[in-house]
């Protein structure tokens, strides 16, 4: 790299700190909170050398991003709920207001690419450490369960491990859709297919199955353009079907969610059902003030005086399981609508981009939006760091071609 000129040598850190943060996420929480910070605060220190095309600032994602936490701040002043609600809202949500810098900082196409890379190492340890503790008790790993067919969740919880590995999943299918040469193709396509069995087969839960199907649906629906590309659709969709159906924990997960879900009217606490009533209670209570909600913090004591059946406040206060309706509840119709803006923000950032980017794009807004349905994407720690920065990257532009270095980077 050239001699850096005055202040760029800040810039540097704040880029290196980018992709420690990046890497760190998925397996080292407490370093990915201290490797985001301070690459905001160095590339807000670096301001000059980012803020190269004041276009950016004007983008979707900059706008919703911030206009949404405006608005939660906002909310504070007529919420009735107590300080220790209002501020865990105002800390959990803070990291939109990193947007428009993580963004800034991604439009140096190198460090964008190091970023990349550095959650597919990250996940990549994941997946190896998945299958090494069928046969080996790993001192790192959350699950201590040896054997084929049982939860090998790594580190954090089942549902962000499966959320990640999905999206992890799609960018190895779309490495091998992009690299050179037939042996390069079939090693990525192994490593898409071990991914995509670590979620139906070496895991808990059912975020992971319905993620798979949203996300590889997607990309045959972005991706296929004449009869090469349909039938490589159906090999993939045999190979996840396949994959659904030899799973006997599949099998039972589904026909527990079936059974949950006909007796949720009873308010019995489960998984299921727990959702669909918190949906349902949400609703009303959106509904009782659609216009502006019910303020910052307000859903946790609202829920425990809308639901008084015996253990559902503790079970239900923390969230709705749904984010759209959990900002509709708290911060009313423009809330709902800002949280929809930024969902969508990687579709029209894309949209003049090649295929390659607007095919993540388009995959990583089906896999946020419906998430967002059945969990509150935002508000979960890891979770929402997943969200956040791929939210950034994506609006970036992922791509797996290698690119020269331009006039920006330079700069750097």
């Amino acid at each position: 790299m050239t001699s850096t000129p005055s202040g760029s040598r800040v810039l540097h850190w704040a880029l290196i700190s980018l992709v420690l943060a990046y890497f760190a996420f998925p397996v080292a929480m407490g370093l990915a909170y201290v490797a985001m910070v301070m690459a905001f605060v160095l590339g807000l220190a670096s301001w000059k050398s980012i803020h190269i095309n004041s276009a950016e600032l004007k983008s979707p994602l900059i706008f919703s991003a911030l206009s949404l936490y405006l608005l939660i701040v906002v909310g504070v002043g007529y919420s009735q709920a107590p300080w220790e609600d209002i501020s865990i809202h105002l800390t959990k949500y803070a990291k939109l207001v990193l947007i428009p810098v993580i963004f800034l900082l991604l439009q140096f196409d190198n460090w964008k690419q190091r970023s990349l890379y550095a959650f597919m190492l990250a996940m990549s340890f994941i997946l190896v450490s998945a299958y090494a503790n069928v046969f080996w008790q790993l001192p790192w790993s959350k699950t201590q369960n040896l054997g084929w067919g049982q939860d090998h969740t790594v580190i954090g919880d089942y549902i962000t491990q499966n959320i990640m590995m999905t999206f992890f999943a799609m960018l190895l299918l779309e490495k091998a859709v992009s690299a050179q040469g037939w042996a390069h193709k079939l090693f990525f396509s192994i490593m898409t297919l071990a991914a995509i069995v670590v979620v139906t087969q070496l895991s808990s839960g059912r975020t992971g199955y319905v993620l798979l199907v949203v996300a590889f649906g997607m990309y045959a629906l972005m991706w296929a353009r004449g009869v090469k590309q349909w039938l490589a659709i159906g090999v993939i969709a045999c190979a996840v079907a396949a994959s659904l159906a030899t799973s006997e924990k599949v099998h039972q997960r589904v026909e527990q969610a079936i059974s949950e879900a006909r007796n949720s009217e009873a308010m019995e606490i489960t998984s299921i059902g727990g959702r669909i009533n918190f949906w349902k209670n949400t609703l009303e209570m959106a509904l009782e003030k659609p216009i502006t909600g019910w303020g910052t913090g307000e859903y946790h004591s609202q829920w425990c005086a809308h639901v008084t059946q015996d253990g559902w406040c503790q079970f239900g206060r923390w969230h709705p399981h749904n984010q759209y309706l959990f900002f509709w509840m708290e911060h009313g119709i423009l809330g709902l609508a800002l949280f929809i803006a930024l969902v969508a923000s990687p579709i029209w950032m894309t949209r003049k981009m090649p295929d390659p980017q607007r095919r993540l794009a388009w995959c990583f807004s089906a896999l946020f939006a419906v998430n967002s349905l059945i969990n509150a994407s935002l508000w979960s720690s890891r979770e929402s760091h997943f969200f956040v920065l791929m939210l950034c990257l994506v609006c970036a532009g992922i791509s797996f071609q290698r690119e020269q270095d331009k006039d920006m980077l330079q700069r750097a």
